[in-house]
């Protein structure tokens, strides 16, 4: 399926014309979406989360390469609150199941953070400056096939759980890299994608300032 194809998809189901829905995205105008349609530009980071920033339930994933379904867990939409836990990575291994025990400690609702199916807080520091020691992250659960190269993710393993960019590994497909940000206390690491027991991909950063 071409990127107009995906495109196109997504308009329909809005119900708009194209010029309404670039609108809708906060474009000025309908120029790139012609311009995806006429086969000159591919759907760019950029253009897909400006769609799934109005649509959450759209797959960002799916709209840059096509990996997946076209939606996303459409129960939670951007009105609904997001639970926060406080549990520790660990934890995540089986949240949100339904079934967990664990009691979320609040829920939060930022329109902004919208598309996340559940927050936690980050305690580490391996992500500094981007996610600083203590903030919330809000996560969305994917399937490895869909990983966007250079995301960043919570990587979970029997062994450990990590929240690193993920990147592949050239010439060999069935691994990853985890690159941290605090690159002057932290390495690179590569792992094999069967470790993988959940991937989460982070939608949204909340930070709070120490005074």
């Amino acid at each position: 399926m071409s990127s107009w194809e995906r495109l196109q998809e997504v308009v329909e189901k809005s119900g708009l014309s194209i010029n309404a829905f670039a609108l809708s995205i906060g474009l000025k105008r309908a120029e790139n979406l012609y311009q995806i349609r006429k086969g000159n530009h591919e759907i760019s980071r950029e253009l897909a989360r400006k769609i799934t920033a109005k649509y959450p339930e759209i797959n960002e994933a799916w709209l840059l390469t096509g990996k997946g379904g076209m939606h996303e867990r459409e129960t939670l939409s951007a009105s609904k609150k997001i639970p926060l836990y406080d549990s520790g990575f660990e934890d995540l291994r089986m949240l949100p199941d339904e079934k967990a025990s664990i009691e979320p400690l609040y829920y939060i609702e930022a329109p902004t953070l919208s598309g996340g199916d559940f927050a936690t807080i980050c305690y580490g520091n391996s992500m500094e400056p981007d996610i600083p020691a203590g903030a919330i992250i809000t996560l969305k659960e994917i399937d490895p096939s869909a990983v966007l190269p250079g995301e960043m993710y919570l990587v979970i393993t029997s062994n450990y759980s990590t929240v690193k960019c993920v990147m592949d590994v050239a010439g060999d497909a069935e691994k990853f890299r985890l690159i941290p940000k605090n690159t002057a206390e932290y390495g690179e690491a590569i792992i094999n994608k069967s470790d993988i027991l959940r991937l989460f991909l982070v939608k949204g950063v909340i930070s709070t300032k120490v005074l």
